[in-house]
């Protein structure tokens, strides 16, 4: 049981919830170790989000971190809240991808950025398995606060839109998979409701005439889908877009699908999946820093799982640019500089 003072303090630690206002009073850091902020949605994925909260709090108690709690009550809040974070040594985002990615582009936006760590709560958790973020509340705890290490990876920039993508900007096929499972779908479905919105618009591939510049050269295909890829694997499962698909090498790589039927469409799903971009006339791979995607009719357009817009849409990498909570082994298959979480 915590037992709270009536100035919000407890044992010494700062908890401040329920409260979506730019109004947080002045931390004063001085006389704290390691001060951590959590930021979590109640409302993301399928966990009893008291519970979790339970857990967490029970987590930071038991280590003896100071911390602070603040839960988002709407959009634009876990941006806000990293993009003006000062003098906290790490910040953790509990939610789903569209929380987290909101949290982390805040936190790119900040003069002097802290380390983000994730706990995946939501319904897909696309960056988490990206990066090998265990799903388990328990190990993502102890990877954030004990056993991770940071690293910097590269990020995608949507100038107009002035989103940030840690994963990927997909137009066409996985858009519409992504717009049609809602959230009344995801919520009995989970990660199922992709799938059964993806299995249906196979059937639904209409192509448009697309014209890409790729830094100073240009390509007009007839595809249905543009995916503008910044991490090409799922760590740890052995399935990889590639091998020159990477988040650490100042580069954004683009796969152009064309074929026009399901079951050419599977076909290359899989050889996407495998990283095998050559030997398809129906699919083209790209690699470029700077990007403009330009569709007639328009593409849907989404980031990381969040539909956003349509094309046409520009995008650029931002070297370096979020810097994450990853596990050891990623650090050492990526072969990475091991930097603390905390500088004791």
């Amino acid at each position: 049981m915590i037992q709270m003072k009536s100035n919000g303090e407890t044992m010494g630690k700062r908890v401040i919830e329920n409260n979506s206002q730019n109004d947080f009073p002045e931390t004063d850091q001085s006389n704290m170790s390691n001060s951590i902020l959590l930021i979590l949605n109640p409302v993301s994925g399928q966990l009893d989000y008291e519970k979790s909260k339970k857990k967490i709090v029970a987590y930071l108690d038991q280590i003896g971190r100071t911390y602070e709690i603040r839960e988002t009550q709407g959009e634009g809040d876990a941006f806000r809240w990293t993009k003006e974070a000062v003098g906290f040594d790490l910040v953790i985002v509990g939610g789903g991808d569209g929380t987290i990615m909101e949290g982390l582009s805040g936190m790119i936006k900040n003069p002097k950025p802290i380390p983000l760590a994730q706990l995946p709560m939501g319904t897909a958790n696309l960056l988490a398995r990206s990066l090998a973020i265990p799903t388990k509340l328990e190990n993502a705890l102890d990877l954030a606060l004990e056993q991770g290490l940071v690293a910097k990876l590269d990020v995608g920039y949507l100038p107009e839109y002035d989103r940030y993508f840690a994963i990927v900007a997909g137009s066409g096929w996985d858009a519409n998979m992504i717009q049609d499972a809602d959230r009344e779908m995801k919520n009995k479905l989970g990660f199922f409701a992709y799938i059964v919105s993806g299995f249906r618009h196979l059937f639904d591939l209409r192509r448009s005439r697309v014209r890409i510049k790729a830094d100073e050269k240009e390509y007009l295909f007839l595809a249905h889908t543009v995916m503008v890829i910044n991490i090409g694997e799922i760590y740890g499962t052995g399935l990889a877009i590639g091998k020159s698909v990477s988040p650490h090498d100042g580069k954004l790589d683009l796969a152009v699908a064309m074929s026009h039927t399901a079951w050419g469409f599977i076909k290359l799903l899989f050889r996407i999946l495998f990283g095998r971009f050559t030997g398809s006339p129906d699919l083209k791979y790209l690699s470029a820093s700077h990007l403009k995607v330009e569709a007639h009719p328009p593409l849907k357009l989404e980031i990381d799982g969040e539909p956003i817009g349509e094309t046409p849409f520009e995008v650029e990498v931002v070297p370096n640019g979020a810097h994450l909570v990853v596990s050891r082994d990623y650090i050492e298959a990526k072969e990475l500089p091991a930097v603390p979480v905390f500088r004791e």
